[in-house]
């Protein structure tokens, strides 16, 4: 009984296992819709390019989101120190009326990622990734590279709510990734 317990956690990290998959007829890369969008703290155009995006969904009036601030930038120094090929892209929230509301968050916090200016949310389709009644915040949508979902905080209902569940999706993709890693020769 005991080594079923303990192999539990492999079998459910291998079944959720993606090795890069080719793109579909008429898929494109997630960068060229994200080109041109993107900006830093300072305002400065950012080129976004990445195996993975975790678009995060937040607001500088959101307690919670301020609260989860130095736990954010943590979390985001470490993936990219441990992996490399995981960008997070602030989206903001969908009362945001202005760019002055995404810049104010990531003042607020002084985020090391790049956000997607207001003007350009509806091009990106950056709000409409993930649809349901109510995006609960803070919360994530997880990508590849293809732009494909492939994890959400949110669900149906609030009670589907789990901010972490696209963070702790990637860690098992990296983790499958490196144990189906074919040794270079």
């Amino acid at each position: 009984m005991k080594r079923f317990v303990y192999l539990l956690p492999l079998v459910f990290i291998l079944s959720s296992c993606t090795i890069m998959r080719a793109p579909q007829q008429g898929e494109r890369l997630f960068s060229t819709v994200l080109k041109g969008s993107c900006s830093d703290l300072e305002g400065n155009e950012v080129t976004v390019s990445s195996d993975y995006y975790l678009i995060y969904y937040a607001a500088d009036w959101c307690p919670y989101c301020q609260a989860y601030s130095e736990q954010l930038k943590q979390t985001y120094a470490s993936m990219k120190r441990k992996y490399g090929n995981v960008e997070i892209v602030f989206a903001g929230h969908e009362r945001d009326i202005s760019n002055e509301n995404l810049v104010s968050f990531m003042k607020q916090g002084n985020y090391p990622f790049p956000y997607v200016k207001f003007s350009y949310r509806s091009q990106t389709g950056i709000m409409h990734l993930f649809d349901v009644p109510k995006f609960w915040i803070p919360g994530f949508v997880l990508l590849d590279r293809y732009g494909k979902v492939l994890s959400s905080s949110n669900g149906l209902t609030k009670d589907d709510y789990s901010r972490d569940r696209p963070l702790r999706y990637y860690e098992a993709i990296q983790q499958c990734d490196c144990l189906l890693e074919k040794p270079k020769l």
